[in-house]
């Protein structure tokens, strides 16, 4: 039987008429920048399936007097191509690659944007830290650059302090920060039934199985794990010509492996590559490790380098903290649940070694 009515609607890029859980930010963003009088700059973080890309690009659509712009930086990460992705016009020539300035690009940036109401939302924030370049210093002092108004959002799973550099950080000056906490089994369901109301045909499901999605990726918090599981069980019940019920749930559970973004990974050096391959790939962790278990794996590696490590894999939202006493230095213990199973991880770590392995050559 069919199941699926609008597949658009069980797509990660739909954004939906009803904003759940994301009202207020959204709101208070919007506020903020129709009553500034000047260029205003936020930095919204959250883990995975938070809403960050939904409350950027529903900020872009429900702002219709601004120049509103969208750009993803994990595929536009150097000033470049962020500066060639905010024009987006094919006449207007930019710099070549062994001539470029920051000077140059950012007089081509300001010449060529409206001189207010300008709305620029960066996705991905966290992947600029590969790029090096000024793009968020320019955007974020561009009156006093002499260039025009612009509202700027960053969107990132981490802090800014972990991918720009201090003086872009200076420049970026006193932002907005929006923090964004995982959805609750709640939020979770109430945003499946508006997908599944909208996407599915009447009849074709129960709500009893779109609770238990919202159950069992309750412990990730992430939209995006549910939106995901729920296409999952729909094609599943579809190809099998079975309501999607419980049943269908539970059988589309057991091969489901949450989406990992490499935008998650990115900002892992070698070293931490080589480190976290090594751990998962230990006899003696499963779906979690603890802070113990990497100085089990006896590379000498320092406990700064594994405290930036766990910092990075925390913030990029591949893992869970919990404490659990005491540690190997005596501080808290703390334990590290994976969000994605490890063999997905691993064979994601695997690529990310061989593209820097290429880059060295």
């Amino acid at each position: 039987m069919k199941i699926i009515k609008n597949p658009t609607v069980l797509s990660q890029d739909y954004i939906p008429e009803n904003v759940i859980g994301r009202k207020e930010q959204i709101s208070k963003v919007g506020e903020m920048i129709r009553m500034g009088s000047s260029s205003s700059s936020f930095v919204i973080r959250g883990n995975p399936g938070t809403g960050k890309t939904l409350i950027g690009k529903y900020l872009l659509r429900e702002l219709k007097e601004y120049n509103g712009i969208y750009v993803n930086c994990y595929v536009n990460q150097t000033d470049r191509s962020i500066v060639s992705a905010i024009l987006d016009d094919p006449n207007i020539r930019l710099p070549e690659l062994g001539n470029t300035r920051s000077e140059s690009l950012s007089g081509i940036l300001f010449r060529e944007l409206p001189e207010r109401k300008n709305l620029i939302v960066l996705d991905e924030a966290q992947s600029l830290k590969k790029g090096h370049g000024q793009i968020v210093y320019t955007l974020s002092r561009s009156k006093e650059l002499g260039g025009p108004d612009i509202n700027l959002v960053l969107l990132s799973m981490e802090e800014p302090e972990m991918y720009l550099d201090k003086s872009t950080l200076s420049g970026l000056g006193k932002y907005n920060r929006i923090p964004l906490k995982e959805y609750d089994s709640k939020e979770l369901y109430a945003i499946l039934v508006d997908r599944v109301e909208a996407g599915l045909y009447e009849g074709s499901f129960t709500y009893s199985a779109v609770e238990q999605i919202s159950e069992l990726v309750e412990e990730s918090g992430s939209a995006r794990n549910a939106i995901e599981l729920l296409r999952n069980s729909a094609l599943y019940a579809e190809s099998r010509n079975m309501f999607l019920d419980e049943e269908a749930v539970l059988q589309a559970y057991r091969d489901f492996s949450p989406p990992l973004e490499d935008s998650s990974l990115i900002n892992l050096d070698q070293e931490e590559v080589r480190l976290l391959k090594l751990l998962l790939e230990s006899a003696y962790i499963e779906n979690g490790f603890k802070t113990s278990d990497l100085k089990k794996l006896g590379t000498g590696i320092s406990d700064a380098r594994i405290y930036k490590l766990l910092k990075s894999i925390e913030l990029s939202g591949l893992v869970k903290k919990s404490k659990i006493g005491k540690g190997y230095s005596g501080g808290v213990e703390n334990e590290y649940i994976l969000r994605v199973p490890s063999n997905v991880l691993l064979s994601k770590l695997e690529m990310i070694e061989r593209l820097q392995g290429n880059q060295e050559r």
